[in-house]
């Protein structure tokens, strides 16, 4: 295409160039304006900062500042909060450091904070911030509640006042806390915080918030406690819930209330100072309204051998570990527990409880230990407590111990049920109520009923063994004697009786046959027994009753209670003490048997004789 062909050039008028030349001027005039206005804007926030009195113990600071006009957002990047060396404020005894690439203050007043350099606004908005926190006293004191005399000489005498905040987000923050008087070390990270409806009323000497609406959550947190039983900790996946929420704090007092709360925390992992025992928990939940709390996968377990951790006990001591499955507090008054220290629950169930004890008996006793009766356990309890019922379901026990001349006992009991009623310290003229099922050596259907006294160190016990094979027993008899059943059929074991603070007595029926027992007579003058002495064969009686016309054995027993262990202890020995006694009586039950023997024989003479004279 030729210079000829080309289309004749389009020339502007005066008019488009006189507009096109002002636009260009319109445009880097507001660009200019744009850029003064942020910087206004800036200084506002630099002035509302600065007019606080938290300026006297924080310094505030940010690189750039954006400004959206039409929506009244303003963006401030690369903020950091950061305390003063020094302040004229001897009671702040805490302090909080943040930094943030950027903070989003939505739809604020901007004709208020250029006029009155007070910040108006709905929303904060804060991403990824990371947080230091320093705490040096019991209640933590991170603001000044009035000015100082240097503060109102230099005008500096407004506090927060009144102050209402539509939401308020802190989203995947990072926390560092340290703890200076608790000797504490936390770790938080991808902190969220989120709130609605935030009112601060902050007056001389004391703070008044509320809000709607409070979220909180945690990925993962980690700590570390220098003193206290507790030497690491950590969770996963905190969640904690506030709705309706009032508080009023001042120097030494804080009033906490809210309407609903729900918590709850998964993978608790806790280890103990001496590193002895380590405590897991797949999650927590709690739900304020709801009044419950429910526990599932905890795990109580020593990092150390039994033998390495009896090394931390001088006498005998039971140390125990186990597993529960699911821990469910029902009807929990939470109110009572918060602000009047009681404990009141309806019900407590466990379900799949898996417990192992351990003790060595090598050690001397501690005989100025002497364990309560489960009663005045409770009724020593300072807090006022009532629970009204706790059900747990299967339950498997393993009791072992390391026996004076160092082989080990072990005793297992399974597949148990167990209710407990009445927990309480509020009325010592009740009595607490345990009703258990279970299965001993695994295969002896055992039932067991309780009722402790309040009152005096007492309490009263029934039980029944079902019928089952005798030599099921013999891991028991072995465990803590020379002897060992052959051969025998149990067909009916029943007792019942009182326990004193020192002793026991009560009756037992044990029905029996075919019983043959082995005695190692070899080891019996090195053996002492407190639980039990079995006779020699031609001792023993093979049966009970010996006769389809003999009357059944039913003997009284009396238990001497071992003053330094508890009240299981004296249960096994009144037991025992009935067993021995059936089959080797004692003067006074072998007087109360011939008497009932020649009753027998008199009332079988008399209808042998009442049948004869029918015939």
């Amino acid at each position: 295409m030729t210079p000829a062909s080309l289309p004749p050039k389009k020339k502007w008028s005066l008019a488009k160039k006189i507009l096109l030349a002002f636009g260009s001027l319109a445009l880097g005039a507001g660009l200019l304006l744009y850029l003064n206005f942020n910087k206004l804007i800036s200084s506002a926030l630099n002035k509302s900062f600065e007019s606080s009195l938290i300026s006297e113990v924080y310094t505030l600071k940010f690189e750039n500042l954006r400004l959206n006009p039409l929506q009244g957002d303003i963006s401030v990047f690369n903020v950091s909060f950061e305390p003063k060396k020094s302040a004229d404020y001897p009671y702040i005894n805490s302090y909080v450091t943040l930094h943030t690439e950027s903070l989003i203050l939505k739809n604020v007043d901007v004709r208020h904070l250029l006029e009155s350099h007070e910040l108006m606004l709905d929303r904060i908005s804060i991403k990824k911030p990371r947080v230091e926190m320093d705490v040096n006293g019991s209640n933590p004191i991170l603001f000044p509640f009035k000015p100082s005399k240097a503060s109102e000489e230099a005008g500096k005498k407004r506090t927060l006042d009144s102050y209402f905040l539509k939401e308020f987000e802190l989203i995947d923050a990072s926390f560092h806390v340290i703890n200076s008087v608790k000797k504490r070390d936390f770790t938080i990270e991808n902190f969220s915080v989120s709130l609605l409806d935030l009112l601060i009323d902050q007056r001389e000497g004391e703070d008044l918030i509320s809000l709607k609406n409070m979220d909180i959550s945690l990925e993962k947190f980690s700590g570390n406690l220098t003193e206290g039983p507790l030497k690491h900790a950590k969770f996963l996946d905190f969640r904690l819930m506030f709705d309706s929420v009032n508080l009023h704090k001042n120097l030494d007092t804080l009033i906490f209330r809210f309407r609903d709360v729900q918590a709850g925390i998964d993978s608790l992992d806790i280890h103990t100072r001496d590193s002895t025992f380590h405590l897991q928990m797949q999650r927590f939940s709690l739900g304020y309204l709801d009044r419950s709390i429910l526990l599932k996968g905890l795990s109580f377990k020593p990092n150390k051998t039994n033998a390495e951790v009896q090394k931390n006990y001088r006498f005998q001591t039971a140390h125990f570990s186990g597993t529960v499955a699911s821990l469910a507090m029902l009807g929990v008054d939470f109110d009572s527990l918060m602000y009047a220290d009681k404990v009141f629950i309806e019900e407590v169930v466990l379900d799949s409880v898996s417990a192992a004890v351990y003790k060595d008996n090598t050690k001397p006793k501690d005989l100025q230990r002497f364990p309560d009766y489960l009663g005045q356990s409770i009724a020593k309890i300072e807090n006022p407590l009532r629970i009204k019922s706790v059900k747990a379901t299967q339950i498997n026990l393993t009791n072992e111990e390391k026996k004076p001349d160092g082989t080990t006992a072990k005793i297992h009991i399974s597949n148990g049920t167990a209710e407990i009623k009445n927990i309480t310290n509020l009325a010592p003229e009740e009595e607490l109520h345990v009703q258990a099922k279970a299965y001993l050596a695994e295969r002896v259907e055992t039932t067991l009923s309780l009722r402790f006294s309040y009152l005096k160190p007492e309490f009263v016990f029934d039980g029944r063994l079902a019928t089952f094979d005798l030599t099921h027993l013999n891991p028991i008899i072995k465990a803590y004697s020379p002897a060992e059943i052959r051969n025998g059929t149990a067909d009916e074991v029943t007792f019942s009786g009182l326990a004193t603070k020192a002793s026991a007595t009560g009756t037992l029926k044990f029905l029996y046959h075919d019983l043959e027992v082995d005695l190692q007579l070899k080891e019996q003058a090195q053996w002492k027994s407190s639980l039990v002495t079995f006779g020699a064969n031609t001792v023993l009686i093979s049966k009970n009753p010996i006769s389809d016309t003999a009357p059944e054995r039913s003997v009284r027993f009396t238990a001497e209670r071992d003053m330094n262990k508890g009240f299981v202890n004296i249960i096994i020995k009144s037991i025992l003490d009935g067993m021995k006694e059936t089959m080797i009586m004692s003067k006074e039950n072998r007087k109360e048997f011939n008497q009932l023997k020649r009753e027998t024989r008199r009332e079988a003479k008399k209808e042998a004789r009442e049948e004869k004279g029918k015939n």
